[in-house]
């Protein structure tokens, strides 16, 4: 009853280099009845916890917009709403299956929506808007970061390896009185940990 029954997981890196994990779970189809998705609840909520959900639609397909609705029922059942949920980004494969005019049309139609909610336009196959995509992602995942100003003694190399380890670092310079500034962001949640080990002040990222 689902359009694909095994997901992957792999890691990719983003092109500030962070390193995240992207799940591909099962498919979805039209009509799924509940006690599936209750019998596939443990697959479906690494969608409920995700960071980012990317919904990938074949944008080359007759019946794309029905497809769509498929999967934003689906969605709803597990409490997101596709119009609502900030984590959401539209992607819309397979443009390398168009033909110029279906393509330019596609093209005008993203561009009419707000900018939080424009999908990004790729082709898995040729690799096209990938980096796009990329760059969507790293920016949503910023949105709920934190970013940390910490000031090290250049001879702490096990602390600036625990940071590199743990958190994105942005920027690391000498400064004066032989300090050492780095520049790192974080999930809020670490924040206060970070903080009370290497001190530093903190503010929201973007």
């Amino acid at each position: 009853m689902f359009a694909t029954l095994d997901p992957t997981m792999r890691e990719i890196r983003l092109p500030s280099g962070r390193r995240v994990i992207l799940s591909d779970t099962v498919g979805f189809i039209s009509d799924l009845p509940t006690m599936l998705v209750a019998a596939f609840r443990a697959t479906l909520e690494e969608v409920l916890e995700a960071d980012v959900i990317l919904h990938v639609r074949d944008a080359s397909h007759a019946d794309t917009e029905a497809q769509c609705k498929d999967v934003e029922e689906v969605l709803r059942s597990l409490g997101i709403e596709s119009d609502k949920d900030e984590r959401l980004i539209e992607v819309w494969n397979k443009i390398d299956r168009l033909e110029p005019h279906a393509r330019d049309a596609l093209v005008n139609l993203s561009a009419r929506r707000p900018a939080e909610r424009r999908p990004v336009l790729v082709s898995a196959l040729t690799g096209e808007g990938v980096d796009r995509l990329a760059a969507a992602i790293e920016a949503r995942l910023s949105r709920s970061r934190v970013v940390l100003e910490l000031t090290l003694d250049p001879s702490d190399g096990a602390g600036v390896s625990w940071l590199h380890r743990h958190t994105e670092v942005m920027d690391k310079r000498l400064i004066a009185d032989n300090g050492l500034a780095m520049t790192v962001r974080i999930d809020p949640a670490k924040a206060a940990s970070i903080q009370a080990r290497f001190g530093g002040s903190g503010r929201r990222a973007g």
